[in-house]
């Protein structure tokens, strides 16, 4: 079911470039009400008959812009005469998909999964890694884990693209969006309705980067008119403005894990420094020179490691000793001559053997890798490798929040192919677990809140969805 509207969505996304013009509350008119109407779990809603007739007009619209109706361009004919069906009423609607998402979701696996395509495989391989991993997961495979039954809402609150997007740790309902605009907004996504709480200004250019604190307390941005904010986000107002040389651009910025009193930012001429929040000066004997432009940064969970990537395909690691407020030891653990770091994010995995950190990579052109923390000074090797597709953006990616033997190990990117897909780690084959469809432009971020019930993902275009996930 949920793969025949991850499919539906995609179809109905190409309507959403054409908004209602200088109307800030019509903007994406045609895919909330597409979302309201076909929501399955509504079945005995009042306005069935509205919903009939809105099926009916949606199936003639679709036909006369892209031909035969199908879930997909290689299926056969027989898919075509049953989405005829689905103008028939939303009854017909519902029964039709509980009947042919999973015909329709072993095609698109097949056919949407190089590495099933290109690797020699039997079915009865496919049915016992499906078998265990079922089992793992209380009776649920991955893929019905992190199944999706639709949207819970769509922003479009910011003026052209949206870089960051990012629940608060710890919690299920505080994002944080920023963009091209310069706003830094708040949003409340439970309980419904959405709505946005702060908007806040002070930038003047574009914001780069952000972050929340441990505590949910405080968030930091990064913007490209040679400044660092931090906002205090009970009161919706900023606390602090660092100011740096004019003309440096603040690409990326973080909080110490267990010290928010501390911030790592990157610029666009290579240098990383820490800065003191309370006096808003930068520590001295705390600088690391990359070989190109400070991309991305990320502290390991202590805050003893902080990793840090240029757009010369480098990583760097250094050891933070914060009794002294001192960086040292930093060695250059990985190196891709072909293209950008463009995103990187910590994790812990605890095993048998104890805790073993990892980090996850966005890196130019067209990779996403997860590397394996192998000694004390923050050296790296590479664990995993996914192709996603990442040529020229700043495409960021996530680990899943929750992390255990019958979950999984999972990964979500954001990709410049429109679309979001989620990872397991773990796999040697039939690694994509999901792939949401819904976005019209390159998909720039994506974020979990704490029990991952929602996803939220932004794009070039401006706009945020927050999927839903399936609890069924």
């Amino acid at each position: 079911m949920s793969t025949t509207w991850q499919v539906l969505l995609a179809l109905d996304a190409r309507y959403n470039v054409y908004r209602t013009p200088n109307n800030f509350q019509f903007k994406t008119l045609y895919i909330r009400r597409r979302s309201q109407l076909l929501r399955d779990n509504r079945p005995t809603e009042n306005d069935v008959n509205i919903r009939k007739h809105y099926l009916k007009l949606r199936s003639i619209l679709l036909a006369s812009k892209y031909g035969a109706v199908l879930l997909d361009n290689r299926s056969n004919g027989s898919h075509a005469s049953r989405m005829n069906s689905i103008s028939e009423s939303a009854d017909s609607f519902v029964d039709w998909t509980r009947k042919n998402t999973a015909v329709v979701t072993n095609q698109m696996l097949i056919d949407d999964i190089p590495e099933i395509n290109n690797a020699p495989f039997s079915t009865s391989t496919l049915s016992n890694v499906s078998i265990t991993s079922r089992a793992l997961a209380m009776g649920r495979s991955l893929e019905e884990t992190y199944a999706f039954s639709g949207v819970h809402h769509i922003f479009d609150h910011h003026k052209g693209s949206v870089m960051r997007v990012q629940f608060a740790p710890n919690d299920r309902s505080l994002l944080a969006t920023c963009g091209r605009d310069g706003i830094l907004a708040i949003c409340q996504v439970l309980p419904t309705p959405a709505t946005i709480i702060y908007r806040l200004k002070g930038h003047t250019a574009e914001i780069n980067d952000m972050q929340w604190s441990s505590i949910n307390d405080l968030l930091v941005t990064a913007s490209s008119d040679a400044s660092i904010r931090i906002w205090q986000i009970s009161k919706g107002k900023c606390m602090r403005v660092i100011e740096s040389t004019p003309g440096v651009e603040n690409l990326c910025c973080c909080f110490h894990p267990s010290n928010n009193n501390f911030i790592a930012v990157g610029n666009n001429r290579g240098i990383l420094q820490i800065y003191n929040v309370s006096t808003g000066k930068p520590l001295k004997n705390c600088v690391i020179k990359c070989y190109g432009r400070s991309m991305c940064v990320t502290f390991d969970e202590t805050g003893s490691i902080l990793w840090t990537g240029d757009d010369r395909g480098n990583i760097f690691a250094t050891l933070f000793d914060m009794t002294t407020g001192k960086l040292h030891s930093c060695k250059r653990v990985f190196s891709n001559s072909n293209g950008s770091v463009t995103s990187l994010s910590f994790r812990y995995r605890s095993t048998r053997d104890g805790r073993e950190g990892f980090i996850l990579a966005n890196v130019i052109p067209n990779l996403l890798l997860v590397f394996k923390v192998v000694s004390n000074n923050g050296k790296l090797s590479v664990r995993k490798r996914f192709s996603i597709r990442h040529k020229s953006l700043t495409v960021h990616s996530s680990f899943c929040p929750i992390i255990s033997p019958r979950q999984g190990f999972c990964v979500v990117s954001a990709s410049e192919d429109m679309c979001v897909y989620l990872y397991d780690v773990d796999r040697e084959i039939r690694t994509l677990i999901n792939k949401l469809q819904g976005h019209c432009s390159a998909v720039f971020d994506v974020s979990f809140n704490a029990d991952e019930s929602l996803l939220a993902s932004c794009d070039q275009q401006g706009l945020v969805i927050i999927w839903q996930r399936d609890n069924r």
